[in-house]
């Protein structure tokens, strides 16, 4: 009679992909800061658009990651009009529980300035949402010299919790409806609840 083979205990593998080497950097730092336990996906700091986010959450899923979440600027998908795109690209993973999508308008330097300030006001792009950020964090620069620096993130973390109060309120108005085009807003909140419940399931 042959036995049954055990099922090994293994840990649960979460990850995280970031568009580009702001939110990688971000996440890095973040990682560091608070313990959390997910993988950096792309490795490379490579810039990841929303066809190659499919490719990436589908191998990722594919090779056996508990959760995978993906950061994006929605900014960028209107200014290249790929709102549909993002649209069936959100409406396939909608009922998947393994994948969490938070995407930030502008950008999410928007999630950033939550950190200093409440703010309602609509940025048409990300470099106006840039020139408000720098008030609080001079010299910030969207490239690696700048992010790969720990002081920007240590600087603004201490502003996390009413971040989250003030991304939450944003969010609410934004369900409410009755707001412009531009509406900024951030679901890092989202990101930072599953971020958090990753390193307790480790532990």
């Amino acid at each position: 009679m042959r036995q049954k083979r055990q099922k090994r205990n293994l840990k649960p593998r979460f990850a995280v992909l970031g568009e580009g080497i702001t939110e990688q950097w971000y996440l890095q730092h973040l990682k560091g800061f608070k313990r959390y336990v997910y993988k950096i996906s792309p490795s490379l700091f490579a810039d990841v658009g929303i066809e190659k986010a499919e490719g990436y959450i589908d191998r990722l899923l594919n090779e056996g990651y508990d959760q995978v979440t993906f950061l994006t600027d929605y900014d960028t998908i209107v200014s290249q009009g790929k709102q549909e795109v993002f649209d069936r690209f959100v409406g396939k993973y909608a009922a998947v529980e393994e994948v969490l999508i938070c995407d930030s308008m502008p950008a999410i330097e928007l999630w950033f300035l939550l950190h200093f300030v409440y703010t309602a006001r609509e940025f048409p792009d990300c470099a106006q949402l840039v020139g408000q950020l720098r008030q609080y964090l001079p010299g910030y620069e969207k490239r690696k010299s700048y992010l790969g620096k720990a002081q920007w993130f240590a600087e603004m973390i201490k502003g996390e919790p009413e971040a989250v109060e003030r991304a939450e309120r944003l969010l609410n108005q934004l369900a409410e409806g009755n707001v412009g085009v531009h509406f900024p807003y951030s679901k890092m909140p989202q990101a930072l609840r599953e971020f958090d419940r990753q390193k307790d399931k480790q532990n």
